[in-house]
């Protein structure tokens, strides 16, 4: 019993020391770490409508007329082509716009810019591997009076 109180004292001193760092590691806090989130994986890209079967494709530009600074449309009838399917309008200043093909046909207006040279213009059209061209003519904005 000699060695009981020191013994005692030792296991109880023990006890008391790991007790806070215990009580940390076994006490609920109430805090759940989130859980892990794994991004799903990724889907194929849907493949770009290649519009191979487009069987012809036409072009017009309404009004043929244009004046400086004149706004015209573009009409796109691409036949067999799909609904979705992408049209490229390319402007005669070299500017491409993307245009949505729906019943085979599409439009785009497109405006003359207000100091553009006059004379004859080409648009073109592309839809697959398909090409087409329409044309039209830019005017003068100014007037001209006759002189009789």
């Amino acid at each position: 019993m000699r060695f009981a109180k020191p013994l005692a004292a030792t296991v109880l001193g023990m006890t008391l020391i790991g007790v806070p760092f215990a009580g940390s590691a076994l006490a609920d806090s109430g805090y759940k770490p989130a859980p892990t989130k794994h991004a799903a994986p990724a889907k194929p890209a849907k493949p770009a409508k290649y519009n191979s079967s487009v069987t012809s494709l036409r072009a017009s530009v309404s009004p043929g007329e244009v004046k400086q600074g004149g706004s015209y449309t573009v009409s796109i009838l691409a036949r067999g082509a799909a609904d979705g399917a992408t049209a490229t309008v390319t402007s005669p200043q070299g500017r491409s716009y993307s245009v949505t093909v729906t019943g085979q046909k599409a439009s785009k207006t497109l405006t003359v810019a207000s100091d553009a040279e006059l004379g004859d213009k080409t648009v073109t059209v592309t839809v697959g591997n398909k090409t087409a061209t329409a044309e039209f003519t830019v005017i003068s904005t100014k007037k001209h009076r006759n002189h009789k």
